[in-house]
């Protein structure tokens, strides 16, 4: 199994066309599998879209696909805006889509140690108009499991007494990259269970990992907001079947502060009230999302 969190080494292609101009970034990892598979220009990777559609939302389409007995996911963005050119501090990539985006981020978060899904490929190509596709392209996670997964369709790996130490190590695991990614200088605004990976649960210290990095923040004036954020989102995205108790959520606040059985000070007190707040107002707000498209 590859290490989630090394550094991606990557080689980039730039290529024209009547009317516009286009570019791709290639983990050298797969640069051999994918030439060897016909795939050397962007429009042979956007294209690659013979699979299983996944998802479909306005622009944005992701299909399942696997080329020379690898599975891979695709992600297009069709004729967006282009975007100004993004340069990270930690990076040397610039971006003008949605694609480009979310490549860098996986990009950065390999810099600073933080495991994701494996970024393959990256394209984008860029009309005369001011117009973009895009592209992501990662390999499937497997043997990594979405916790969303276990929550809700394998509970039983999870509930019960016998299992009390595996979930407090998943929120050790958890917090402990929750806190590594803002100290990055990252916050996923989507930090969910949804997006978190597992891997080896039964360890003591079960591997973690993200994927889908579209929505990250930067914007280091709000940091203080990060935890509560990204904490609350969790503590949300996690409540289907009562798996973690509520002892169990406090914990995963305690290592995200690296005071696991210590008291708190006030201001820490105060934060973890302002975050099960939150979390309550993200369950009003879904609950009035469900009303409304029962509605509708």
């Amino acid at each position: 199994m590859q290490d989630l969190a090394a550094p991606v080494d990557i080689v980039e292609y730039l290529g024209h066309d009547p009317g516009s101009s286009w570019r791709l970034v290639i983990n050298v990892l797969y640069q051999q599998q994918l030439q060897s598979a016909g795939l050397r220009t962007f429009e042979d990777f956007y294209d690659l879209h013979l699979g299983t559609l996944i998802k479909k939302i306005k622009e944005r389409s992701v299909y399942r696909c696997e080329i020379a007995g690898t599975v891979f996911f695709l992600k297009r963005h069709d004729r967006e805006q282009q975007q100004k050119k993004g340069l990270r501090p930690s990076s040397s990539l610039v971006w003008q889509s949605e694609g480009g985006k979310e490549f860098v981020y996986f990009y950065d978060f390999r810099r600073h140690g933080l495991a994701t899904a494996v970024p393959v490929a990256m394209g984008e190509r860029v009309y005369e108009n001011g117009t973009v596709d895009s592209f992501f392209l990662t390999e499937d996670f497997s043997p990594y499991v979405q916790l969303e997964e276990l929550i809700r369709n394998q509970p039983d790996r999870l509930a019960g007494l016998q299992h009390t130490l595996l979930r407090k190590n998943i929120l050790r695991g958890v917090a402990g990259y929750a806190g590594k990614m803002h100290a990055s200088g990252y916050n996923h605004l989507d930090f969910n269970a949804t997006h978190v990976l597992l891997a080896n649960i039964d360890s003591g210290a079960p591997d973690i990992a993200l994927f889908d990095l579209q929505r990250i923040d930067r914007n280091t004036l709000g940091r203080f907001r990060w935890p509560v954020k990204a904490l609350a989102e969790f503590n949300y995205s996690s409540r289907e079947n009562a798996i973690f108790s509520d002892s169990e959520r406090f914990l995963l606040f305690q290592v995200y502060l690296a005071k696991e059985g210590q008291s708190l000070n006030l201001l820490e007190r105060l934060t973890w009230r302002w975050i099960r707040s939150k979390t309550e107002r993200i369950a009003r707000h879904a609950d009035r999302r469900r009303a409304r498209k029962k509605v509708g």
